[in-house]
């Protein structure tokens, strides 16, 4: 049987860890066990209490100072031990009943790595208009400068094999556009599955900010020429 290890970065989710992670542990993936590894990343809310519920059910890590998603994704990753990886964000915007669909995209050979694409779900987004078009713009840029066609490059979801780690490098959101693009220029093949998407405010603890996206494009630029 193979294993599937899932990482959840978390930083001040007191709100939404215990239902991320009670629906992450009753979900069913044939022929696969799974492996809850989750950082908290210096949370000063009640979060690490919360975990202290989950150390039979999960392996917990524990950063004394926040250094950001990307680093604390590279906690798990050092730490874990499946055949393939998942990212899963410690709020509720991504459902985990949907982590499945993928899992099933990569056992039907659709390619090496699987990202979750909000833009191809079969309910129209709305809100949120900034963002999505900066996200839209970033994938445009990732597409131009890499050749490919994808259609959400900024998305949570990436479920890839234990190999792939390697390029994943620490940082804050930024990480995960490096990531993408080492797996291009790597010869990775990205396929992309539809997914659902429950944006939330900053107000209800949404930690992306525009800033990250100027940080972004320059990210994709520098990638694509060092």
């Amino acid at each position: 049987m193979k294993k599937l290890s899932i990482i959840i970065p978390a930083h001040n989710e007191e709100r939404t860890i215990r239902a991320v992670i009670d629906a992450i542990s009753s979900i069913k993936i044939e022929g696969y066990e799974k492996e809850i590894i989750i950082i908290n990343d210096a949370s000063t809310d009640q979060t690490a209490q919360i975990l202290e519920e989950y150390v039979n059910q999960a392996q917990i890590i524990t950063n004394q100072q926040n250094i950001g998603k990307g680093g604390a994704v590279c906690k798990g990753l050092e730490a874990a031990t499946g055949d393939y990886i998942l990212i899963q964000d410690a709020d509720l915007e991504y459902n985990p009943e949907e982590i499945p669909a993928l899992v099933k995209a990569l056992d039907q050979k659709s390619g090496d790595v699987i990202y979750g694409s909000r833009n191809l779900y079969h309910i129209k987004r709305k809100g949120m208009y900034i963002p999505r078009l900066g996200v839209w713009f970033i994938t445009k840029e990732f597409n131009f400068l890499f050749r490919t066609k994808l259609t959400d490059i900024w998305t949570c979801y990436k479920l890839f094999p234990k190999s792939a780690a390697k390029y994943f490098s620490p940082g804050k959101f930024d990480s995960e556009l490096s990531f993408s693009a080492r797996l291009i220029k790597n010869g990775y093949k990205i396929t992309e599955v539809p997914i659902s998407h429950k944006p939330r405010t900053i107000k209800e603890g949404k930690h992306i900010r525009y800033r990250d996206g100027i940080e972004g494009i320059l990210v994709l630029l520098k990638e694509k020429f060092k």
